[in-house]
């Protein structure tokens, strides 16, 4: 039987966009009706209509900044109540927050479904009292009883400390199928490539230190930085001789990504990073900080390492790109997992099946 599916996300750029695009295609590609409601912010990609089957329908309602999302409140009430989905899905922290908080004057029918990608109070650039105020703004909108799903255990764990109104399961990210489709060239420069905004989150300090550090023992690795963002960070990574794209999209990036040797994260914290799953279908070894997301995907695994300073990070890096029998074991290990595991045929039963469960135990 069709449902209908409504999609509500703020954070329409990076990860999170290819995370809800993945799921909301798929829906639509089972018979269902979607519509996402959406913000465009500075990195929303100009082309956002191609990442969805036309059978979707795109809506467009600003809730980025307090203002905005206190407009939007009304607007999405409006459209839920004249879409009458069966099924409501909240992407990102603060789509959570909106929705959540519209869902509490929405008929109990309407099953709410809420994927954090990084639940907001594990950032580790905020202090004791921004995080009490995340968390105090979780419990408010677990006042409207909903399905959190967390994209890896690291984050199902912080959501279970604090969150006890809602019932939580873990449902791992999965890559869009144009990344499930590559094929390696073979390789005549050895590049050292990230994707991701150009933010405090993703540490691009510590990318450019990393960079030099590598380069000042051989010249001839390469550094690249697919994304955009902060002005003066990206004068960091350009200083220490690293190339910085700008934004590119799916199929851009997963040339660059062939094109590479190795995949780096310098990130502080993550849900389940979309980018490093997106660098190992294309056959990179990934070397990343050992953080929450990060570690659930690497550690203790034999297509990558995890590092806790930029200089293990640069001791890491020569080890293995300069061995090309370990790139080669590595690199069918990358391809393996994903294939097995990280794609959207595994992701979308266990969302499926996650709703017959609920439906049928009306856990809600």
């Amino acid at each position: 039987m069709k449902k209908k599916i409504l999609h509500i996300i703020e954070s329409t750029a990076t990860g999170t966009l290819s995370a809800l695009s993945g799921l909301a295609n798929s829906q639509c590609n089972e018979g269902n009706y979607v519509t996402i409601i959406y913000s465009k912010r500075p990195d929303t990609p100009k082309n956002l209509n191609e990442y969805f089957d036309p059978k979707i329908d795109l809506i467009n309602i600003q809730m980025s900044t307090p203002i905005s999302a206190l407009n939007s409140l009304y607007k999405i009430y409006k459209l839920i109540n004249l879409f009458q989905p069966n099924y409501v899905f909240l992407a990102s922290s603060w789509a959570g927050f909106i929705g959540r908080l519209v869902g509490l004057f929405i008929s109990k029918k309407v099953l709410f479904f809420y994927i954090p990608h990084c639940i907001s109070y594990i950032r580790k650039d905020i202090g004791i009292i921004k995080k009490f105020i995340f968390i105090s703004l979780e419990l408010v909108a677990s006042l409207k009883k909903s399905i959190i799903i967390a994209v890896s255990a690291s984050e199902l764990k912080e959501i279970q400390k604090y969150i006890k109104l809602s019932p939580s399961y873990l449902v791992e990210n999965a890559v869009s199928n144009v990344f499930l489709e590559c094929k390696s060239p073979e390789k005549k420069i050895r590049k050292i490539i990230t994707v991701g905004g150009i933010r405090p989150q993703k540490d691009p300090e510590s990318f450019a230190k990393i960079a030099k550090g590598v380069r000042d023992i051989d010249k001839t690795i390469l550094f690249s930085w697919i994304g955009d963002g902060d002005e003066k960070l990206k004068r960091y990574l350009l200083n220490s001789e690293v190339e910085v794209t700008g934004w590119l999209d799916p199929v851009e990036v997963k040339d660059k990504l062939l094109s590479s040797t190795l995949y780096i994260s310098t990130a502080k914290w993550e849900g389940m990073p979309i980018t490093i799953l997106e660098a190992l279908a294309c056959g990179l070894p990934v070397v990343a900080f050992n953080c929450p997301g990060n570690e659930d995907i690497i550690k203790d695994k034999n297509f990558g390492l995890v590092f806790n300073t930029n200089n293990e990070a640069i001791d890491k890096i020569l080890e293995i790109i300069n061995d090309n029998k370990k790139i080669n074991q590595m690199s069918i290990a990358a391809f393996d997992i994903v294939k097995n595991w990280f794609n959207y045929d595994r992701y979308n039963n266990e969302i499926n099946n996650l709703i017959k469960k609920i439906e049928e135990n009306n856990k809600i």
